[in-house]
């Protein structure tokens, strides 16, 4: 890969410029050229010679909704296949390519040479297999590898790999990507991973202090915000026994409403990012991330993204609700109850229209195995529930016998595939 020195502002940005001709890679395919180019004292991704801002995400959801709603982008975290690279291309989307650097917190041993050499090699084969996709935007390179580690030598597997990409790849550049932006982590970046192009960086209610922790650590590349969404589980009030009190999908998306504008607003170094996460999964809760139900049921959230990346709102929004109380207490007031008591849960709705819209309730266990940056969750037990009324206002119930913690669901969905969610942690004494 060639490089050039550009001199900006007494600092100093290096540019990927591009070389050679078409790849041969098992599609016999054209890459999509991408550039990092400063203009006018501006950081700007350019694809195929064009401005390319991030309007991403990442998740399991459909991918041509993804496109339909305004996205450009999709990212993955590991194991992408061609078949997936084929489905982001037909619907118009670029891929950031995901590369699973292990992490010591699941027992992986960066001390072990011969596991440390296989993972380059297994990473650098990945690479050399898909880099001439049309659908590739970029590389990344690890997920947070510094959760919990101890071992240093895992930046060094990241330059490797992103020493083989700049060999191989002349059109994509490397990214790697930590959670927030710690001043250590990204000094160790800066000294040990100079193939790495772009920061990338997972956050969330932390957003709005961001750009000046990456700029306060001395990073002189671009970055982008490669997970980013409503407040996380980490980030939220708790109840007396340690239940994360959750916020609604209504104000969720008003949170991402206002922090999509954090993005879009520093167009000097960041180059977009990747709402988290378009689809479904069981992280604390079933619904504390997810921007749809497993019925694919789509939260006000995605209707928000759509307004955001297109300037035009849904014709058919998502239900909006308001504050869950249970027995007129809000979460916060740390509701302890007793075994067999009769409870009485209410709903403010905003859609306009409650009656038309379908209310499902439903009681689970509290989650007590919950896991660290996005680890596998088991989904909590589900108990009976027996109400003696419901509706998308309210429900009346009985509390269990068992005494512990529990969790009230409340989703309410209209008839256009639109829904809201909102959940109540409550003790039984």
């Amino acid at each position: 890969m060639k490089h050039g020195i550009l001199q900006r502002g007494g600092r100093l940005l290096l540019l990927a410029f591009l070389a050679g001709g078409p790849g041969e890679g098992i599609l016999q395919a054209d890459p999509v050229p991408v550039e990092l180019l400063d203009i006018r004292g501006s950081l700007q991704l350019l694809r195929d010679g064009e401005p390319y801002f991030i309007k991403g995400a990442g998740g399991n959801g459909d991918l041509g909704l993804l496109a339909a709603i305004g996205g450009n982008s999709v990212r993955t975290w590991g194991d992408t296949t061609v078949e997936f690279l084929d489905r982001a291309h037909a619907a118009g989307l670029s891929v950031c390519v995901g590369l699973w650097i292990e992490h010591e917190r699941h027992g992986f041993d960066y001390g072990d040479d011969a596991a440390v050499a296989a993972q380059i090699e297994r990473h650098c084969r990945v690479v050399d297999r898909l880099k001439d996709h049309p659908a590739v935007l970029m590389w990344g390179i690890g997920n947070e590898v510094e959760l919990q580690y101890t071992n240093p030598r895992v930046w060094d597997v990241i330059e490797a790999v992103a020493a083989h990409i700049r060999k191989v790849d002349p059109h994509h550049p490397t990214m790697t990507v930590i959670a927030q932006a710690p001043e250590r982590e990204i000094h160790e970046i800066m000294e040990r991973c100079p193939s790495i192009d772009i920061l990338g960086c997972n956050s969330y209610g932390g957003i709005g202090i961001l750009a000046g922790q990456i700029l306060g650590a001395g990073w002189e590349k671009p970055y982008i915000v490669t997970e980013w969404g409503s407040d996380g589980n980490w980030e939220v009030d708790k109840t007396s026994w340690g239940a994360e009190i959750e916020a609604s999908s209504t104000k969720k998306a008003r949170q991402r409403a206002l922090r999509y504008g954090l993005i879009a607003g520093d167009r000097e170094n960041c180059l977009g990012g990747y709402a988290f996460n378009f689809g479904n999964k069981m992280e604390t809760t079933p619904t504390w991330f997810g921007m749809f139900l497993p019925d694919g049921s789509r939260t006000e959230s995605v209707d928000v993204l759509q307004y955001l990346w297109t300037g035009t709102p849904p014709e058919h929004p998502a239900p909006r609700i308001g504050s869950l109380l249970l027995n007129g207490l809000p979460a916060e007031d740390s509701v302890s109850v007793k075994a067999g008591e009769s409870l009485v849960a209410e709903v403010q709705v905003l859609d306009g229209h409650p009656d038309s819209l379908q209310a499902e309730w439903r009681l689970l266990a509290e989650n007590l195995r919950k896991g660290l940056g996005g680890d596998r969750e088991p989904h909590p037990e589900e108990l009976a529930l027996d109400p003696q009324a419901s509706g998308p206002r309210g429900i009346r119930f009985t509390a269990p016998e068992e005494p512990g913690a529990y969790r009230l669901f409340l989703y309410v969905r209209n008839k256009n595939g639109g829904a809201a969610t909102a959940n109540f942690p409550f003790r039984v004494e």
